[in-house]
């Protein structure tokens, strides 16, 4: 490796033991241009963009100009201030930056036309339709690290001057050691050199338009994160020679097989073989749902699928037969499977796992699980080393490859198959950095969407942009729900302004149902299976008393049920799990137990114990579980979706009606020769307020704090839904699934129905709803103001930091997490180095970023810390303020 900076211009510095090594500036530079251009050559990336302009494709010629203009995107690494940063002795004018300083050359400095001159800029013009595009080419270009400078409006496009005066013009004229515009003329010969190509008089002017600069700005930021990996794809280069053309696109194509984003070799693989449902499900035969989503004709331009289906119906395996005919046809070059909570992102991710390897082969390509904290591909997991570096526990030189993808959440849409949280997809389209690598990935994967009901109305209009952007340049969707009301799917379908159909027409409409955006015939009602389930329902008002909600769950667990106890705030998981641990005194065995301790399961513990928690739910309730003696599990909203458990009995808080729903999935899920006696039907309790609904509304139609912490008004803000829930449910002793599921759904999800409850009820319910529509007004405009326009040009959607609590706190941005050193263990056997504390209870304590746990005391699995003035306790029963 080169260990003399002083005879190169250099782009990247490595220290070691034994010398520090330089990588130069042009190695570099044609290196991340190489990566640019096989991304570009490797399935459907170059047609994504090639949409951005309503285009079908590039020509050769247009991609390897992109590819140059790739190259220049460390440019501004030739200013001395860049180069001489290490220095003993720096002058003050000198910075250490590279993107603010080549826009000072170009627009604000003496040495300005030298500068462009030597970029062969003049050249680079006649590639475009427009020369004046060549700017916005340039904005893309230079501001790739995740975050785009912000330009002056009242320079047309330039810099601010107020950016650029920081800047010194010294910056870019020589020294005794140096020449910055000879660094600037020795990248552009080397262009020429293993690019060719794109310098010949050849008329083939590339177009541009702002979404077109949006995903090049996206897709070159990948480029260079790839380009830069020097472990495991670009090492340090041994000598300063330009390397061989051929060397480098051979190097960038391997760097892309090897961690899987290049998926040609699977996709003609399974082209090959048929795709036999047995042996990828493991029953024999597809039902009507499935065959239906595996014989749909797909739309090479790019659709939206809605699928609806009760719980259990196997809208997963239909996802999947969904994807692999998208695949096997190349119009995606993978999946991203987003769920609404961890546990189902990592159940899911299992059966993803295991399909994938049937369908594809023990080649095929990695299966990210895509939660923060999980740090696993395929079937195995990594350690996180103090070098930042990944330890995986299995094939190390293999999964060095295929989890490069998994060891940053910025890059867990580079995989080719992933399954995480719905929340990485909105990052997509906010300001948030990398954003646009985010969303230029995903745009070459099938986007399925999970329990897409579950979003509320401020995450709604972020995926509904999403999904905008996706089916725009021809990309493509699936949305998957039990119970999606008319309402949501005419809006994902059609916009928000889009006229609804009345209630009774919505209530009519066919369960199950397939719905396409683009398709002469639009909508496929597909016939149930069977008799379907019904569920006996029991209202009681106990809401309140956890002393008779666990003697119920513990005397059917004595006669041998599985039961499931969902309730909708944490704090009455615990109130309810401690309660049940009190009676049960000895009978510890009837309770979940994780690592032989008695535990909820709810989302407020560590990644590690999560993981236990997890696969505690699951040998308690799964379908392969031993269901020799009852059980109970005590659990928030974390098992109500997408999980595969098994109740046999189901006590639940009062919930909207969809939710409601969900929940009943998990009741006698599976069809089972045998149930515990008396527990042959489906039951479920219904915990009801001890008083009316009517009750907890303040005159001015607010909602009163003693009906908040059950989650009535505050989880679930919608006291109207509530109150119909109550009223539809009051009416029958039964209902039917999936028979009765669209009728139950409209009654409480449709507007109109809404607005006559109110009206039924009275001025506060009025009011309220008045204060609902005006805080989903408000929710909606602060999800658009967090979205960046990629209707506008880049320099005009500069991102700055995210101040807004909501718009902050809704995606977690400011929650907080603690790490602890040294490492004390937790309850259940295992470390627990780092959690994450909700940033609401933090209150108005400004932290600094280096805030660390203090006072704390560990001891027999209980760890009890300060942050601030705000005490913690975290244990078996999860992390909770200490008042």
């Amino acid at each position: 490796m080169i260990d003399n900076k002083n005879s190169i211009f250099w782009a990247k510095r490595q220290e070691d033991s034994a010398c520090i090594h330089w990588h130069p500036l042009v190695h570099h530079c044609l290196e991340v241009a190489s990566v640019l251009h096989a991304l570009m050559e490797t399935g459907v990336m170059r047609k994504r963009l090639a949409r951005a302009v309503a285009r079908d494709d590039f020509t050769p010629q247009q991609v390897v100009r992109l590819a140059v203009l790739a190259a220049w995107h460390d440019a501004g690494k030739c200013n001395l201030g860049f180069q001489e940063q290490y220095d003993e002795i720096i002058p003050p004018w000198q910075t250490h930056g590279h993107v603010r300083e080549i826009f000072k050359l170009i627009f604000d400095s003496p040495s300005g036309q030298e500068g462009c001159q030597a970029m062969e800029l003049a050249a680079m013009e006649k590639w475009l339709q427009n020369p004046d595009d060549l700017i916005y080419w340039l904005w893309s270009v230079f501001c790739h690290h995740g975050r785009p400078l912000a330009g002056d409006p009242f320079f047309q496009g330039m810099p601010s001057r107020s950016e650029l005066k920081k800047i010194s013009s010294k910056v870019w004229l020589k020294n005794s050691r140096r020449d910055p515009l000879a660094g600037l003329l020795e990248l552009s010969k080397a262009m020429r050199q293993v690019f060719p190509d794109a310098f010949r008089a050849v008329p083939d002017p590339l177009p541009l338009t702002p979404p077109l600069q949006h995903l090049f700005n996206g897709l070159l930021t990948l480029a260079d994160w790839i380009g830069s990996d020097a472990d495991r794809f670009f090492p340090y280069a041994e000598s300063q020679e330009i390397p061989a053309a051929d060397l480098l696109r051979q190097k960038s194509r391997l760097a892309l097989q090897h961690l899987g984003y290049d998926t040609t070799d699977a996709r003609t693989n399974l082209k090959q073989k048929p795709i036999i449902f047995s042996d990828l499900f493991g029953y024999a035969t597809p039902n009507p749902i499935q065959q239906k989503m595996a014989g749909l004709d797909p739309d090479p331009n790019g659709n939206i699928v809605i699928l609806e289906a009760e719980t259990g119906a196997g809208k997963t395996e239909a996802a999947l037969l969904y994807f692999l005919k998208l695949f096997q046809e190349g119009l995606v070059d993978g999946l991203y499977f987003a769920l609404p909570t961890r546990a189902a992102a990592v159940q899911i991710h299992a059966r993803v796992q295991q399909a994938v390897a049937t369908a594809l082969g023990p080649d095929h390509p990695p299966v990210v699980l895509a939660v923060p904290g999980y740090l696993q591909v395929d079937e195995v997991r990594g350690v996180r080393l103090p070098s930042s570096a990944t330890l995986w526990s299995d094939d190390q030189d293999r999964y060095r490859y295929r989890g490069w993808a998994a060891e940053h959440p910025k890059r867990y849409f580079a995989a080719a198959i992933a399954v995480g949280t719905v929340d990485q997809v909105l990052l997509s389209a906010l300001s948030v950095p990398h954003a646009h690598m985010r969303a230029a990935a995903l745009s070459r994967l099938l986007l399925v969407v999970d329990e897409v009901h579950a979003s509320d109305a401020y995450m709604t209009t972020i995926l509904q942009e999403v999904i905008t952007r996706q089916v725009a340049v021809g990309g493509h969707v699936l949305l998957m729900s039990a119970t999606l009301g008319s309402a949501i799917r005419t809006r994902f379908l059609h916009g928000p302004r889009a006229e609804l159909p009345p209630p009774e027409v919505a209530a009519a409409t066919p369960y199950p149902l397939i719905t396409t955006q683009r398709s002469t015939q639009n909508q496929w009602p597909v016939p149930g299976e069977g008799l379907g389930k019904v569920v006996h329902i029991s209202p009681l008002n106990l809401a309140d008393d956890t002393e008779i909600v666990a003697a119920m769950a513990l005397t059917a667990a004595r006669a041998g049920a599985r039961v499931l106890v969902i309730r909708n705030t944490v704090h009455w998981v615990i109130e309810t799990q401690m309660q049940l641990e009190a009676q049960a005194g000895s009978e510890s065995n009837l309770l979940m137990q994780c690592m032989h301790k008695p535990a909820p399961h709810h989302a407020r513990f560590a990644a590690g114990d999560r993981k236990l928690l997890d696969a505690a739910v699951t040998k308690g309730l799964g379908k392969q579980a031993n269901r020799n003696g009852g059980l109970v599990v005590i659990s928030s909203q974390t098992t109500e979706q997408s999980l595969d458990i098994d109740a046999d009995y189901l006590i639940t808080d009062l919930c909207p009606m969809d939710v409601l729903l969900q929940r009943i999935g998990r009741l006698h899920r599976h069809p089972r020769t045998q149930r515990p006696e008396g527990y042959a039907h489906p039951r479920l309790v219904l915990l009801l307020p001890e008083n009316e609904l009517d009750g907890y509304l303040e005159a001015n139609g607010q909602v009163a704090q003693s009906a908040m912490g059950h989650g009535w008004g505050s989880i679930y803000d919608d006291m109207r839904v509530l109150a119909a829930t109550w009223e539809t449910l009051a009416a029958t002793p039964s209902i039917t699934i999936p028979a009765d599921n669209r009728r139950l759904v409209e009654a409480v999800t449709h507007p109109d129905n809404l607005a006559q409850l109110a009206e039924k009820r009275g001025k506060i319910w009025q009011q309220h709803g008045e204060g609902l529509f005006g805080k989903k007004a408000a929710q909606k405009n602060l999800a658009r103001a967090g979205l960046y326009d990629r209707g506008k040009w880049l320099h005009e959607c500069g991102f700055t930091e995210l101040t807004d609590v909501r718009l902050t706190t809704r995606l977690g941005l400011q929650d907080r997490q603690v790490q602890f050193d040294p490492v004390p263990m937790g309850p259940f056997g295992i470390p627990v180095p780092m959690l994450t504390i909700p940033g609401r209870w933090l209150g108005d304590q400004k932290l600094s970023d280096a805030a660390c746990p203090e006072a704390v005391l560990a001891d027999d699995g209980i760890i009890e810390f300060m942050l601030g003035e705000r005490r913690f306790r975290y244990d078996r029963l999860g992390l909770r303020p200490v008042v």
